[in-house]
């Protein structure tokens, strides 16, 4: 018998003339010890049918006009909230997409992973806190064993992601559902997390169902594929029948859907944009009843570099390398120490008031979409926001204008602007984004990881739109990222971090045909043996 079994499951988001089918007749099975992977491009079904299992839909919007959901000879369907609360964490549990979304901003790490054990496992604060520490140093964060106190935004993206599924294997469940479990993590962890998953897999005989955008994964991990567009299941089969002998078209352009390319060369002339001598970021470590600080993390440890105009530095390292804290602390969005010049004006000497009328010219596009786009304004009103701010466009009329070549340029459509980011897909939420910080007509943007929650397809969309936008507007971009494809496809040098410090950089076709230094090497062989 199998361990999970999907029947015709149908998934349905409002009736009538406004109804949703988000899922239409899916079907599948999961046997014990199996990884089975759900592909497909955004919207196509994959996080709600995951959902489902779980029962975390939001009911009654959402409902089932048809299917059967059966785990361990057990019909969820008609399963109460008690009984779901008893398996929810305990037999079956999920690792989601957006960490910090997922996680609670108010508890400690310690306390979230802790509170799994203390509900299912009936442990006590010692205990808990011993397997607490066992699950860290599982899934790679022994740095993390001495801020166990910290909060979820105190961490990078990967470490986040990194906690989130410590708590997922907190009590060994029969199923794990991953929902794009290492999007946001660099290359050489990700390779550690799907090694761990592995072995958790062999060893506990644990279920896997892998829901990823990450084809390089999915070759890495599965036994079985599901590939679905349009919340059907379009294709399934084996890996090797899948991946070696699609029969669907669309399977095929999934297939072959990858950013490509180089960016179009840079003037060599060119004077610097952006410089930064000497860059400190480090965040204080207080401990005990007083908060006395007992040392620092150097999230940027004496850094400079120098980005040319209409250029792209590509910022790559693991996670926690500092890759973000330098992209807001170049903006002055973070307090630093050293020396910032923009178009030679010396930043970090610089009052707020003295600023702002250098903000537009320098913009901003975070790594959450979702995060990032206030859920109470529309679009119109989160792209013009900065209009507002700045007296730029005028009249409502005039704005609106600037508004409309905006969206258009970005690839969507005018009438969007009176949506909200909630209706959009992620691929259409990132654009959105975009659209946010071209309006201003800036000169320098910071991408932070623009990519990563984005299905292939998409990705390859994005890259071609910003190289498209560059070379339209002149515009040079700090391009962080710890997809080394996406990385090659935009930029024209490269800086490799790693704990802060700048381990290489140089221009991008040397760094990625003859790296110099062991540690990119390491995260060369990591990327490309995975995505092989």
């Amino acid at each position: 018998m199998s361990l999970l079994e999907i029947k015709n499951l149908s998934i349905s988001f409002g009736e009538g003339a406004r109804e949703i089918k988000a899922m239409q007749g899916a079907s599948l099975k999961i046997d014990r010890g199996e990884t089975v992977a759900m592909v497909g491009e955004s919207g196509s079904g994959k996080s709600v049918t995951a959902l489902s299992i779980m029962k975390l839909l939001p009911y009654p919007i959402a409902h089932h006009p048809s299917g059967s959901i059966i785990f361990a000879g057990e019909e969820l369907m008609n399963a109460n909230e008690t009984r779901m609360r008893e398996l929810r964490g305990n037999r079956i549990a999920m690792i989601f997409q957006e960490p910090l979304t997922s996680l609670n901003p108010l508890h400690s790490i310690k306390n979230q992973i802790s509170e799994v054990l203390f509900v299912h496992k009936m442990m006590n604060k010692t205990q808990a806190h011993a397997r607490v520490v066992e699950l860290l140093e599982l899934v790679g964060l022994e740095d993390a064993i001495d801020r166990l106190d910290a909060l979820p935004h105190q961490f990078s993206g990967g470490q986040q992601q990194r906690v989130m599924i410590a708590m997922a294997l907190a009590n060994e469940p029969d199923l794990l559902i991953a929902d794009e479990p290492t999007t946001a993590v660099d290359v050489t962890i990700q390779a550690q997390l799907l090694n761990l998953l592995n072995e958790l897999r062999n060893k506990l005989g644990m279920a896997l169902l892998l829901i990823t955008h990450d084809l390089g994964v999915v070759r890495k991990m599965a036994d079985r594929v599901l590939v679905m567009n349009n919340g059907q299941v379009v294709e399934h089969g084996t890996l090797v029948s899948v991946f070696d002998n699609p029969q669907k078209t669309y399977t095929q352009r999934l297939l072959g859907a990858e950013p490509k390319g180089i960016p179009e060369p840079g003037k060599p002339n060119a004077r610097p944009l952006m410089s930064g001598e000497n860059i400190k970021v480090w965040f204080p470590v207080k401990q005990g009843l007083l908060q006395r600080t007992t040392g620092h993390i150097k999230a940027v440890n004496s850094l400079s570099l120098s980005i040319k105009r209409g250029h792209t530095l590509g910022v790559v390292g693991e996670s926690g390398s500092g890759k973000s804290s330098l992209g807001r602390a170049l903006l002055r969005l973070q307090s630093c120490e050293g020396s910032i010049i923009f178009d030679g004006h010396n930043l970090d000497n610089m009052s707020k008031k003295a600023l702002r009328p250098l903000r537009k010219r320098i913009q901003i596009v975070f790594q959450d979409p979702f995060g990032s786009l206030s859920p109470r304004l529309s679009v119109g009103q989160i792209i013009g926001e900065g209009l507002k701010v700045h007296g730029l466009g005028g009249s409502p009329d005039e704005r609106r204008t600037l508004i409309t070549e905006t969206l258009r340029e970005v690839g969507l459509e005018p009438q969007m602007m009176e949506r909200y980011p909630h209706e959009f897909s992620g691929g259409q939420r990132q654009r959105i984004s975009i659209a946010r910080a071209l309006v201003l007509n800036p000169e320098f943007i910071v991408l932070d990881e623009p990519t990563s929650a984005l299905d292939m397809s998409v990705q390859a969309q994005i890259v071609d739109l910003l190289r498209k936008l560059q070379q339209r507007h002149g515009l040079t971009y700090l391009f962080i990222s710890h997809d080394l494809k996406v990385v090659r496809a935009v930029s024209h040098d490269i800086v490799v971090m790693r704990q802060g410090r700048i381990v290489e950089q140089g221009p991008a076709a040397e760094i990625f045909t003859n790296p110099k230094q062991p540690y990119t090497r390491e995260l060369m062989a990591a990327a490309f043996e995975l995505k092989a």
